[in-house]
């Protein structure tokens, strides 16, 4: 933080929109205060990767951070929140903890913009990093949801003809960059992209009763006589 301010001030943000156009793969930020993780106050980030309801971020110039390799290589995810959730202070910009809901601040971060454009080194890095990251969470959806498991698609994000929401259905086959290819049970094929939709296993409970419905439907239907 005070290598930052020795030579570059934090922008000023005005509102959601304005933080929306700042944050570009690139984008270096601080974070001044941290309710949850006070260990990562002023470690300067570089957004890595931005989505229409968050941005990934990892600790500048250090690429092993936990920070940094958390999220399956993604880094430190940061979610775009409701209007009425920041105060914008400047310089400064504060996130209001939601869950208390009592005016509180979760944290507050500070906005550098990007200091120079990417060179052709730093981008081949993040194209190879990239490859890294889809791999490694290929690999991890594979073995997380072999094909057969049954799952809940809790809301599909920005698919133009979605599935709609709490839809069971049934696992595919997981790409190689992790994909989730899935029946749905309204007999919809589709498939569920792991940080744009959300999703997750039925539970046994869930899976009991389904087996317990496929018995009793057997144990009702009619018998043939000769």
């Amino acid at each position: 933080m005070a290598e930052e301010k020795k030579g570059r001030q934090p922008l000023s943000i005005k509102n959601l929109a304005d933080l929306k156009r700042h944050i570009q793969v690139g984008t270096e930020f601080v974070s001044t205060f941290h309710q949850n993780h006070p260990d990562i106050v002023g470690l300067a980030r570089v957004v890595t990767e931005v989505q229409s309801n968050a941005f990934y971020s990892k600790i500048k110039e250090q690429p092993e951070h936990k920070w940094s390799t958390c999220n399956y290589g993604k880094g430190f995810r940061t979610d775009f929140e409701k209007a009425s959730d920041y105060r914008f202070n400047g310089s400064e910009i504060q996130v209001l903890d939601r869950r208390k809901n009592d005016g509180s601040v979760l944290y507050a971060i500070e906005i550098y913009g990007q200091e120079n454009q990417m060179n052709k080194t730093h981008k081949e890095e993040n194209r190879m990093n990239e490859w890294e990251r889809l791999h490694r969470q290929a690999e991890f959806y594979k073995e997380a949801y072999p094909p057969g498991t049954r799952i809940m698609l809790l809301h599909m994000g920005d698919d133009p003809q979605p599935v709609e929401d709490n839809m069971r259905g049934t696992v595919r086959v997981v790409d190689d960059i992790g994909t989730l290819h899935c029946i749905f049970d309204n007999g919809r094929s589709l498939g569920i992209v792991p940080g744009e939709d959300s999703f997750r296993k039925l539970t046994d409970s869930e899976l009991a009763e389904e087996q317990s419905e496929d018995l009793t439907e057997e144990e009702s239907s009619p018998v043939m006589g000769m």
